[in-house]
């Protein structure tokens, strides 16, 4: 059985006598006749494999004859001299396992039969695919009410099946994963071994990317980010047009894809070969917390131990270097850090670059376990137009619970409320020393969880910051 296949029986196995809709992803326009390069749905790729755009699979454990049958648009000549080989409906059956094909068009008709007699669907809204499903699963009332007939009365979202399933990779979907790392790094030390003061953001960029290329990948996991010297603050910054200074940062968080696995690397390292004696200090701080955190990612241990075992380092760090106005303690439970550390120590990784599967269950952090893969990325960030920043004094609301007022409630009426919450609360204002405004520094690295603890996917590439002063100047 192969990998995909074995996902279909255990996705099969968890929805029982439901019918599961998994749309493909879509050819979108990008400007008149131009489409944007095409890359497939992670989720839909994740059950079939099967790579083409404007393609259905139904997942029916229950039917006699066609438990698994995929909707796919159908062989023509004329198409595929303008735009490529096209696999049809034999080859849907003969290359990609389906139990029975049909052309996408086809889909309304041929769909009835698998929901008559079925109570529970599982699709997620939002699809484009809303406008023929929805309609189409209405159409079916008369038979129930005349005939007695079963049909869907429960639209489930796949979503938690799919991404716990998709969260513990086994040993193939690790070895695609350590390729996309593999290669990740190599491109990593040539835009080390490239960058120099008068180069710009986007030459590295090539440089970097020539080597995804050559290595194998076909695609980037996500938009490059290149960013040198205050660029290095704006955490997701691609416009990638800065020419490098001396004296600058160079902060790149890129990654190639293999096998529709995507790495996710972050290094930051001195254009000119040298960190400054302000810019080694804070990268010792960022450093010191990666590890910290690297060092408890094993099995049994939660993705908040993690995140928390960071903050703490990054904290203490940030009050030995003055740029905090309270100790330790009050730092982080008044959660003053955010100021310069205001993301997640780190995310899933796998077929997304942010990947399925949630760090939560109910109140509780998610347990590490074997096969699980993830990110560890710290960061500071000094803005480099701020010259004092105001702290409020007292203890402040989780950055979880914040996260979750936002997207419940919407950024600025969230806002509102964390500023009245705030209002008559001491504040206290701290000058930033100059020497920090401008600097903007994060380390990722991606683990995977094994049974003898953790294995860090990207150790090759050089962290410390003599071995990154020594390689850069090589």
């Amino acid at each position: 059985m192969d990998q995909f296949a074995q996902r279909r029986a255990q996705f099969a196995e968890a929805i029982g006598d439901g019918v599961a809709i998994i749309p493909a992803g879509r050819d979108l326009t990008r400007n008149d006749d131009v489409n944007h390069e095409f890359r497939q749905d992670s989720t839909f790729y994740f059950l079939t494999g099967f790579p083409e755009p404007d393609a259905v699979a139904v997942i029916h454990p229950s039917h006699p004859s066609a438990p698994y049958t995929l909707f796919v648009r159908p062989r023509d000549r004329e198409m595929e001299i303008w735009n490529g080989y096209r696999a049809g409906t034999e080859g849907a059956k003969s290359r990609f396992g389906a139990d029975a094909a049909f052309p996408v068009d086809d889909l309304s008709e041929q769909l009835k039969e698998h929901l008559i007699g079925c109570d529970t669907v599982y699709y997620r809204t939002g699809s484009p695919l809303d406008a023929t499903l929805l309609p189409m699963m209405d159409s079916l009332r008369p038979l129930a009410a005349r005939y007695g007939r079963t049909i869907p009365t429960r639209l489930i979202d796949p979503s938690p099946i799919l991404d716990d399933l998709r969260l513990r990779k086994s040993e193939p979907e690790l070895a695609h994963l350590r390729r996309a790392c593999d290669i990740s790094v190599l491109g990593h030390e040539a835009a080390m071994r490239f960058t120099k003061p008068g180069v710009y953001e986007y030459q590295v960029q090539a440089a970097m990317e020539q080597v995804f290329r050559q290595e194998g990948s076909p695609r980037n996991g996500y938009p490059s980010i290149v960013a040198s010297g205050p660029n290095a603050c704006i955490l997701h910054y691609t416009e990638n047009d800065r020419q490098v200074e001396d004296g600058d940062l160079l902060l790149i968080d890129a990654a190639a894809e293999s096998g529709h696995f995507s790495s996710d690397i972050t290094r930051t390292f001195p254009a000119n070969g040298r960190f400054s004696a302000t810019q080694r200090a804070v990268y010792d701080v960022v450093l010191a917390a990666q590890r910290a955190s690297i060092a408890v990612a094993t099995a049994g241990n939660t993705h908040r131990d993690m995140d928390e075992t960071a903050k703490r380092v990054v904290t203490e760090g940030l009050v030995d270097l003055g740029l905090l106005p309270r100790g330790l303690e009050d730092s982080l439970s008044m959660h003053h850090y955010r100021q310069y550390f205001m993301h997640g120590t780190g995310h899933w990784l796998g077929m997304d670059v942010h990947d399925a599967g949630s760090v939560q269950i109910g109140d509780e952090s998610r347990t590490l376990e074997v096969g699980m893969s993830f990110t560890v990325e710290p960061g500071i960030y000094v803005a480099p137009d701020q010259e004092t920043v105001e702290f409020v004094l007292m203890e402040g609301l989780h950055p979880a619970v914040i996260y979750e007022r936002r997207f419940r409630m919407g950024w600025d009426a969230a806002r509102k409320l964390e500023q009245e919450e705030t209002k008559d609360a001491p504040r206290v204002t701290h000058e930033i020393p100059a020497e920090f405004r401008g600097i903007g520094i994060r380390i990722e690295d991606d683990i995977a969880i094994t049974a003898a603890g953790s294995e860090n996917l990207t150790s090759a590439l050089p962290v410390d910051p003599d071995e990154i002063e020594a390689f850069c100047q090589s």
